[in-house]
């Protein structure tokens, strides 16, 4: 191939590593980088780099087990070991040791010991992961993820007649992989977050940013997120906004490690990265092993950051927040929440999350929101202050919506929202939400001009071809009117403290 430097094979028993010798698999590259970081490149025995894997991937339980000491004649305890969580989802392999019957009770011989075994072929094959000429091994028997039960993960891997075959060299990389995600769990739900790039962008990713961001210690995971929940979107955004606040300012990295990150999101000013950063996320459930609920793929990180950087400079020139504009942003994202019974439902925050990562129009599911949820609340709350600034933002940036149309529907969506609270009017609101096309829209607005005495701005009263209001779909038009006059509504009856006087949102 054009450019790519000749292959070098292992010597029989080790396996060799490069920076230069990628395999676009996201996963097995993130092992890579694990390996590397771990070993440099170069060759490397086989064993020894399974024992050191098994050994990171192994810790104590917490709990003790008995076994007999035939040296000593004992029976003596020891400390019971499995796989780390939550990786023992996935590797099933348990401790082994011979057993001894005494007293009517089986005890072990010495502690179990928990041993991985590559069974490599002796001809060698194509690894269906890397391309390569090497003797092979069974995923299916080995420890590469997302293979343990091909019903449930068979979008992972080709759907190859054999079953997928891997060299020494990818089994291991996708065990190690395992040391290399970024993770986080919610109750019996599960996220599991891998980036990719090259190896050599991914490896400085790896050892100048995620590690020094990773949280330690405990089940809730390792992964660093603004917030997070049951859902996948959610809890995606929450762990790239987390990121994206590192970029101009961090407690937490180095000079060179911003540069970096600045660089692999296409920050302004920053050298553009010679290839795209995409995020892999995998959310499931847990129980005896991971069961796979949905995995998405999102490669516009240059562009969500761009829009993130936009959101703080129009909340600092708004005067919203000029101390701590992403503590701001951040909770104007996390306020899509609302209690039902005992649990915290955020699907509202997920799906808005879902229109931001994919660049679709966030504003139906804000009317959602604010109608289904903030209103029916017994004490109804408006939305958090720069929230209408940032959704108007927003869709004057992906949808080019004119920013004069967008005031002029801002001040009005302000008057009725106030005039239907003065006039105890919230039906007429859910009306215009309700609207199912032109024409019932134009019905209440003529009943709200009526029953408010409210005149109708000129540019609404416009339909155009393709039904569309100043150049914009007539169902944008009504929802964002919706949304303006219920926040309205909600701000007039249940008044808040100006921004510059309200309590700084909480991290």
């Amino acid at each position: 191939m054009k450019g790519r430097k000749a292959i070098t094979h292992a010597s029989p028993g080790t396996i060799r590593l490069s920076l230069d010798r990628p395999t676009g698999n996201f996963w097995v590259d993130t092992g890579l980088v694990v390996l590397l970081g771990h070993f440099g490149e170069g060759e490397h025995p086989i064993d020894e780099v399974l024992e050191w894997l098994q050994g990171r991937l192994l810790q104590p339980t917490g709990n003790k087990g008995s076994y007999y000491d035939e040296a000593r004649g004992e029976i003596r305890e020891y400390d019971k070991m499995n796989w780390v969580y939550p990786t023992n989802l996935f590797i099933k392999v348990s401790g082994q040791a011979p057993k001894i019957e005494i007293d009517d009770r089986d005890y072990f011989l010495h502690p179990p010991r928990f041993e991985l075994s590559l069974k490599l072929s002796k001809k060698p094959d194509i690894c269906d992961i890397c391309g390569d000429s090497a003797p092979l091994t069974n995923a299916a028997m080995w420890m590469y993820p997302f293979v343990v039960d091909p019903q449930k993960f068979g979008t992972f891997y080709p759907g190859t007649k054999r079953g997928l075959q891997l060299c020494a060299r990818c089994a291991l990389a996708g065990l190690a992989g395992y040391l290399g995600w970024l993770w986080k769990a919610q109750r019996n739900v599960l996220h599991f977050f891998i980036f990719h790039s090259s190896l050599r962008e991914l490896k400085r990713l790896h050892e100048e940013i995620l590690e020094p961001l990773r949280v330690g210690g405990g089940r809730g995971g390792t992964a660093p997120v603004a917030f997070a929940g049951p859902y996948l979107h959610e809890t995606a955004w929450g762990l790239l906004l987390a990121l994206f606040s590192h970029v101009r300012q961090s407690d937490q990295l180095s000079t060179e490690a911003r540069q970096l990150l600045a660089s692999l999101l296409g920050a302004a000013g920053a050298d553009l990265p010679p290839a795209p950063i995409t995020l892999y996320a995998v959310m499931g459930t847990s129980g005896q092993a991971f069961s796979m609920k949905a995995m998405r793929e999102f490669s516009r990180l240059h562009r969500l950051y761009r829009l993130y950087e936009s959101w703080i400079e129009q909340l600092r020139a708004t005067g919203i927040e000029t101390v701590r504009p992403h503590q701001r942003l951040v909770e104007i994202f996390r306020q899509f929440e609302a209690q039902q019974g005992q649990d915290l439902e955020t699907i509202w925050r997920d799906r808005i999350s879902w229109a931001i990562l994919e660049f679709n129009d966030p504003s139906p599911l804000v009317e959602q929101f604010l109608y289904e949820a903030r209103a029916r609340e017994k004490n109804p709350r408006p939305l958090i202050w720069g929230t209408i600034e940032i959704l108007n933002h927003y869709l004057k940036e992906v949808f080019g919506m004119d920013e004069q149309f967008q005031r002029t529907l801002a001040g009005f969506g302000h008057s009725l929202g106030s005039a239907a609270e003065q006039h105890n009017e919230m039906g007429l609101l859910y009306a215009l939400r309700n609207a199912k096309n032109p024409e019932d829209f134009y019905r209440v607005l003529n009943d709200i001009q009526f029953r408010l005495q409210l005149t109708i701005p000129e540019a609404l009263l416009r339909i155009e071809r393709g039904e569309r209001i100043a150049g914009v779909p007539w169902v944008r038009v009504k929802t964002l009117l919706s949304i303006y006059a219920m926040n309205a509504f909600l701000r007039k009856r249940a008044p808040q403290q100006e921004p510059s006087q309200s309590k700084e949102a909480q991290p």
